[in-house]
């Protein structure tokens, strides 16, 4: 059985989770929204720098040298912003629960925890979920960067998941 959770409204809306159940286990593979594609935004970013280097080269050739300087900054922070914003998207998570283990990768690192030794914790901060696994010691964000319509979808699915690990 194959769950996608995706909303049908927004033409332009990605899945930020996806999970997929097998009998006794669940695979939830976590990343952040891509609306837009890596060259989507490049085209973007170069558009909006070119228009700012021509501005600032227009001035120059005018008289107003100072202008230039500020036209690099610009481009310099929007060059910042799209690495920043990549870094940000490439984020991902993948949990894995079955009946002996819950496993969790993040960043190429590999953490398995025994289940019954390893717990879910929602945490209530300002009207906003957040949802932690608990194991000796460590306490790791899940889904840190899903909005929190979807952070409850997945509470949800992890609680009912459990349960019928638990008692099924």
């Amino acid at each position: 059985m194959h769950l996608t959770l995706a909303m049908v409204m927004d033409p332009f809306y990605t899945s930020m989770f996806k999970a997929k159940t097998k009998k006794d286990s669940l695979y939830i593979d976590l990343a952040p929204n891509k609306s837009s594609s890596v060259n989507g935004n490049f085209i973007f970013f170069g558009f909006l720098s070119l228009i700012c280097l021509t501005f600032g080269i227009g001035f120059f050739f005018v008289g107003a040298t100072m202008i230039l300087p500020f036209a690099g900054l610009e481009v310099l922070a929007l060059i910042l912003i799209l690495r920043t914003n990549r870094k940000w998207l490439n984020q991902r998570q993948i949990l894995y629960l079955d009946k002996l283990y819950v496993k969790l990768e993040e960043n190429n690192k590999k953490i398995t925890f025994d289940r019954f030794l390893s717990k879910f914790i929602v945490e209530e901060n300002n009207a906003k979920k957040e949802l932690f696994i608990k194991s000796n010691n460590q306490k790791i964000a899940i889904g840190s960067f899903l909005n929190q319509e979807e952070r409850d979808q997945l509470i949800e699915l992890l609680k009912k998941k459990v349960a019928d690990l638990n008692f099924g």
